[in-house]
């Protein structure tokens, strides 16, 4: 009985506490405190918001966005495993890269957004462009830590069982580092979201961004419109982050880390 009270109020607080934040937003809102023309009611949003489920307007945004999201995500998993793998592996390569990945993770992929519009154009290659720059360096830092935090003795338990290459990198590589590769990604996949929607704001590409800031260029008449789809922005963000958690759950049943979160998780319950 005590489990499913508590199971219960893990999914109602939640859900009181969204339910409080838009009263709060309607009270402010309606009561004059902040201007309407600058911040609409929450009731209007709400409506512009159901007129675009409506009216299918919103459908296609959200795929443009998730397009650019995901292939950008692929790239960035993809080389960032292989060449994340290959530096930690070789101390002198990790140390001749180190100072040109401190470099590129300190640059805003927004600074260099002029410059790929003006190769790319307002295109999907444009976003994956910045999506990928964004999210490469600090998954790829992740990769790295992960490798090299392997026990040594797994290590030269293959090497003597004759464990090596693609085998050595797919059986022993990968999964001692799937911790570090599962927080990478879910950080990649943060600032991936983040800036393939800036990219579609600033740089005109379809998706969620081009919406907002077709809406706010129509004026104040289409504020409501514009503040739904950063509503749309900000859960489409959490259902993603909520996805990397699952999958996280569902992947590393086997780890150490969720076997000590169930332990916590019944130790708390009893």
């Amino acid at each position: 009985m005590l489990d499913r009270s508590r199971s219960w109020l893990n999914w109602a607080l939640p859900v009181v506490t969204v339910g409080v934040v838009l009263l709060a937003w309607q009270f402010v809102t309606a009561g004059g405190m902040v201007s309407a023309t600058q911040f609409p009611t929450m009731t209007d949003t709400m409506a512009a918001l159901g007129r675009e489920i409506s009216t299918g307007r919103v459908w296609p945004a959200i795929g443009a966005t998730l397009i650019g999201w995901l292939i950008g995500m692929v790239i960035t998993i993809v080389l960032g495993v292989i060449i994340g793998t290959a530096l930690a592996f070789n101390d002198f390569a990790q140390r001749s890269a180190a100072p040109v990945i401190e470099i590129f993770k300190a640059i805003p992929a927004i600074a260099i957004l002029p410059l790929v519009i003006l190769i790319a154009g307002s295109t999907l290659p444009m976003k994956v462009f910045l999506v990928c720059f964004a999210a490469f360096w600090p998954f790829l830092i992740q990769v790295i830590y992960g490798v090299r935090s392997m026990d040594p003795i797994v290590l030269d338990t293959a090497r003597a069982l004759g464990v090596r290459g693609a085998r050595r990198f797919l059986q022993i590589s990968v999964p001692s580092a799937s911790p570090y590769l599962v927080t990478g990604m879910r950080i990649a996949s943060a600032q991936a979201l983040i800036l393939c929607i800036v990219a579609e704001i600033v740089g005109g590409a379809a998706g969620i961004g081009r919406n907002i800031l077709l809406a706010e260029n129509t004026g104040v008449v289409a504020y409501p419109t514009m503040y739904a789809y950063i509503m749309v922005a900000g859960i489409l963000g959490v259902a993603l982050t909520g996805g990397f958690f699952l999958l996280e759950k569902r992947v590393m049943h086997w780890h150490e880390s969720q076997r000590n979160i169930r332990e916590s998780n019944k130790v708390g319950a009893a």
